[in-house]
């Protein structure tokens, strides 16, 4: 019997040579220590990555332009918000600050307008309810401290279950994807910037979000067997987790295979993926597979690259010539996971 979601190993290394052969090298990873408000380092920092790592979660149509005129959409607004949070109160990415906070302060923080009854971000009940869990079982467990965390479990993955995954997922509301997206970014910020690596690097997996979900589906790294789970992506009509998880979980092996079998990082490829997913992949407009304006691209940039005017992937994506892998979108799903 055909399974209703398979992965195509071989797509999947030929996307993977298809990277190698692009020669990128990534610009660094400055974004990332730009996100940190002003005077954040050190265990603070660790701290900070921890507790806005597990709110990485549905910014979809989210967008605004600054005074200065700078637009920022989706996980840049957010962050934008997150570095400025301390001026609502010092301790803001503390265990015991977030602890002692009401929901007003969290509200106001997460407003561009800082008005409570205004939020920018949506779902505030859940992400208040996410970090007040967070504070008080990193206050319970290890002082406060995310470093101690760390340094109790320096191995991701271990034979008995207790290695850093596990623990984060089981202890934490805001980590417990059994796939840990939100955990494989929170370890990329603290390893590429060289605050934090696990002793075991090769259980580093993609951090499967949206972006880098519709860029397997289109690309044809798996293929939705079913037709019907297949016409409901298209239509962008409500999945159910369980086929959510399916779909996910067969896109993380196809990513590791297409990582293992090309020799590259898990990050440089995480970055890839998810920049040419919110730039030439968008969910709200045409896929770019051979024609761009050039608007609104975070690639080029990122990677010192001089874009041709179409999408850099391409020469191997099955729906740069396909219009039934093109057409596909990622599940619509409610859900903290991503």
């Amino acid at each position: 019997m055909t399974p209703r979601i398979s992965v195509n190993m071989e797509q999947a290394r030929r996307m993977g040579q298809h990277l190698v052969a692009l020669n990128w090298k990534s610009a660094g990873y400055d974004t990332i220590n730009d996100a940190l408000p002003q005077g954040c380092t050190g265990e603070q920092a660790i701290d900070y990555f921890f507790f806005t790592s597990m709110l990485l979660f549905d910014f979809k149509n989210i967008e605004t332009i600054l005074p200065d005129g700078t637009y920022l959409k989706g996980t840049n607004v957010f962050f934008h918000l997150a570095k400025h949070a301390p001026e609502i109160r010092p301790d803001f990415w503390s265990a015991a600050g977030l602890a002692a906070m009401t929901d007003d302060d969290y509200r106001t923080a997460f407003s561009l307008e800082r008005d409570p009854a205004r939020p920018t971000m949506p779902r505030m009940d859940e992400r208040i309810a996410i970090l007040r869990d967070a504070a008080a079982g990193l206050l319970k467990h290890w002082r406060g401290s995310t470093s101690r965390l760390l340094t109790a479990y320096p191995n991701l993955k271990t034979e008995d279950g207790s290695g850093l995954l596990e623990i984060v997922r089981r202890t934490f509301k805001g980590y417990d994807d059994p796939l840990y997206k939100k955990q494989f970014v929170f370890l990329k910020a603290l390893d590429v910037t060289g605050r934090w690596g696990p002793q075991d690097p090769e259980n580093v997996q993609m951090p499967v979000d949206y972006h880098v979900i519709r860029l397997a589906l289109r690309n044809g790294i798996v293929t939705v067997n079913d037709p019907t789970l297949a016409n409901a992506l298209r239509g962008n009509q409500p999945c159910s987790a369980e086929d959510e998880a399916l779909l996910r979980t067969a896109i993380m092996t196809a990513y590791d295979e297409m990582i293992r079998s090309a020799g590259l990082s898990v990050y440089f490829v995480d970055e890839v993926f998810w920049l040419i997913g919110r730039s030439c992949c968008h969910y709200a407009r045409p896929p770019r597979c051979t024609t761009c304006d050039f608007s609104d691209c975070s690639v080029q940039p990122a990677f010192g690259y001089t874009c041709p005017g179409l999408c850099p992937l391409a020469g191997a994506c099955l729906g740069a010539r396909d219009e039934q892998y093109r057409s596909l979108l990622e599940p619509n799903v409610v859900t903290t996971y991503y």
